[in-house]
């Protein structure tokens, strides 16, 4: 029966031994290609094996034990895992041949944190999502030190000790849970009424996830870590790990209470903490004066809109897809903003704000790709960005939290002074730019193709928003 049900797992299986196989190329050739083309074709065969299964999707199927759970949710969430690590692989390969010194080990590295995600989104076991959550954050660690910066030994440092801390936090809530509940298992447990324990619990397995998504007051590690990492790494931080957190919460929320179980004096905790992150990112961003930082901070304010999102679906399934599609549009906005911001780093051998000062003048294509990419974090009409947040805010207006939304639109009007500080820079400013050096146009074309989606998204919501409504309709 184990050997039927390794079929449900067999992208994951591929990921894994693709990782083990781009440590042996580099021994066989020293061709640049060939490691390029085995990490590709691994990664395509197991995109291709989850398009495959999820359009011939029969039923949902709880596997090995009731530990994984094989149903449309996962196959969509792994889908847009696969294409944007896909992405940042072949879009950063120039960035990995120039300035990382280990290529093929950064590479393994990065397909088994893949891994982890994965199957962080299939887990309905609380040990089963601990060790997924590991094997997807401990790479992250090493990935970090790649950097050849003088914060990144720090950077990594700092993310291994406070990602110690979170996981015994969040180890000590599931202690909790299962003192009281009997269980591990999302789909058995059922908490109906509240108590010390209960609440101790959920704090302390929220705290663990809130430090994986940047979320305020646990996102001490972001600033640092932006600045020190090598921007393929910022880049899967601020999107597949996103995305990965985010569906782990969606389902987490969506299973472990019964209908009976009063929401009040939760939602009430949340609220506090998603106008907390709000607040201290966006206020944080505009002090910054190098641009990872800054947008380090831009993560945690985001973070802080998603949670409306999820604080609504607690009090409605329904609102679950409206969360998905913020995240998802968030994660194919930063995909255009990182990759135009590597150019322009590329040219001007710095990450300070000022150093892109009369970039348009210049370079005036992948100004414009990048001020979409602005416009849409901002929430202007036409973009994704501006979708996400309008379903979001809406989704809590629907369900009585007309205070929290107000709070987020408030807080987007904040969010204009640095982003449009940025756009200044860029497009109004007189000052001459200086270039010091060449880019490769791999990153335009990336960022060219998110940016497009970016808009699509924007004007037709309803072309990913209903293939949502179908995945969620299954939880």
């Amino acid at each position: 029966m184990l050997y039927d049900e390794m079929t449900y797992i067999l992208s994951p299986i591929i990921l894994v031994a693709t990782s083990l196989i781009v440590l042996l190329v580099e021994f066989i050739t020293k061709k640049k290609s060939a490691l390029l083309l085995t990490t590709v074709t691994g990664l395509g065969i197991s995109t291709i094996i989850l398009f495959i299964q999820y359009l011939s999707f029969d039923q949902q199927k709880s596997i090995f034990f009731g530990t994984l759970i094989f149903d449309k949710f996962y196959l969509f969430s792994a889908i847009v895992l696969m294409i944007i690590t896909s992405s940042i692989i072949i879009g950063f390969y120039d960035y990995l041949n120039k300035q990382i010194s280990f290529v093929s080990e950064f590479i393994s590295l990065i397909l088994l944190s893949l891994v982890g995600s994965l199957f962080v989104i299939m887990a309905v076991d609380f040990v089963t999502i601990y060790l997924s959550l590991e094997l997807s954050s401990l790479p992250i660690i090493a990935l970090i030190a790649f950097g050849r910066g003088k914060f990144s030994l720090e950077a990594s440092f700092k993310y291994l000790i406070l990602a110690s801390f979170s996981t015994g936090i969040f180890l000590t809530g599931v202690a909790y849970i299962y003192g009281v509940t009997g269980s591990l298992s999302l789909e058995i447990i059922n908490i109906s009424e509240i108590n010390p324990a209960v609440t101790l619990g959920i704090i302390f397995i929220f705290i663990g996830l809130a430090f994986k998504l940047s979320i305020a007051p646990w996102h001490m590690w972001t600033p640092d870590t932006y600045q020190g990492s090598p921007m393929p790494v910022v880049t899967y931080l601020s999107t597949a790990s996103k995305v990965a957190g985010f569906v782990l919460a969606i389902r987490l929320f969506s299973e472990i209470f019964s209908d009976s179980f009063t929401y009040s004096n939760l939602i009430i905790l949340l609220s506090l903490i998603s106008l907390a992150s709000m607040t201290i990112g966006n206020l944080g961003a505009i002090l910054q004066k190098d641009l990872k930082r800054l947008f380090a901070y831009s993560t945690v304010a985001h973070a802080g809109y998603m949670i409306i999102g999820v604080i609504a679906l607690i009090s409605s399934n329904s609102s679950a897809s409206t969360t998905m599609f913020y995240v998802v549009g968030y994660a194919i906005t930063n995909i255009s903003v990182f990759f135009s911001l590597q150019h322009m780093m590329n040219l001007t051998k710095s990450t300070s704000i000022d150093s892109i000062k009369g970039l348009f003048q210049a370079h005036p294509f992948v100004s414009i790709i990048f001020g979409l990419g602005i416009l849409s974090l901002l929430g202007i009409p036409a973009t994704v960005g501006f979708m996400g947040k309008v379903l979001v805010f809406s989704s809590a207006v629907n369900n009585g939290l007309v205070l929290l939304a107000v709070a987020g639109v408030i807080n987007s009007f904040v969010s204009a002074y640095y982003y449009l500080g940025l756009l200044r820079n860029v497009f109004v400013s007189s000052d001459k730019f200086e270039q010091n050096g060449n880019s490769n146009n791999t990153y335009i074309l990336v960022a060219s193709i998110s940016s497009v989606l970016v808009l699509v998204l924007g004007v037709y919501p309803d072309l990913i928003l209903s293939t949502i409504d179908n995945v969620i309709s299954g939880l």
